[in-house]
């Protein structure tokens, strides 16, 4: 089972306090679901959270949304964007990150799915949730077994 949780952020007067906003919402949120506190939470040396032993989590914040997903069976990514947000090289990055059959999807729920793809550690199955309005996101997860989703809302 797949858990995706997900929280609307306050917008910030400046670029640095909404970027402090987000990741903030990002660790209340996965312990708020998890009914851990942040000392629980040990961090890789490239800044990620983890918690020994599992579950397996990934969070993702784009706008005022952070987005965080868990499983209790392998890993696991998720990533999020706003859909309106301005993208410079589209072009390349379409060709750079496009599968075969892909050349008519927007840009942004490619990127997604990529993102998605590489925090999980590869291919694995692939879902596309329909989060909020203005929004698109994408969870990817390289457990072997049959997959169930669901998604909650969470408000602080």
């Amino acid at each position: 089972m797949i858990n995706l949780y997900f929280t609307l952020i306050q917008q910030q007067s400046s670029r640095r306090a909404m970027h402090e906003a987000q990741h903030r919402a990002g660790r209340l949120l996965l312990c708020d679901a998890l009914g851990i506190t942040e000392d629980a939470l040990k961090y890789r040396e490239n800044g990620k959270p983890f918690l020994p032993g599992g579950p397996f989590f990934n969070i993702s914040h784009s706008g005022r949304l952070a987005l965080l997903a868990v499983s209790e069976d392998g890993d696991i990514g998720c990533d999020v964007e706003e859909i309106s947000r301005q993208v410079r090289n589209e072009e390349a990055i379409r060709m750079r990150i496009a599968k075969p059959g892909e050349e008519d999807i927007p840009l942004t729920q490619l990127w997604v799915r990529f993102e998605a793809e590489r925090k999980a550690g590869g291919p694995g199955w692939m879902h596309e949730p329909h989060i909020m309005e203005g929004y698109a996101a994408a969870v990817c997860s390289r457990a072997k077994h049959c997959h169930e989703i669901a998604v909650r809302q969470n408000f602080f």
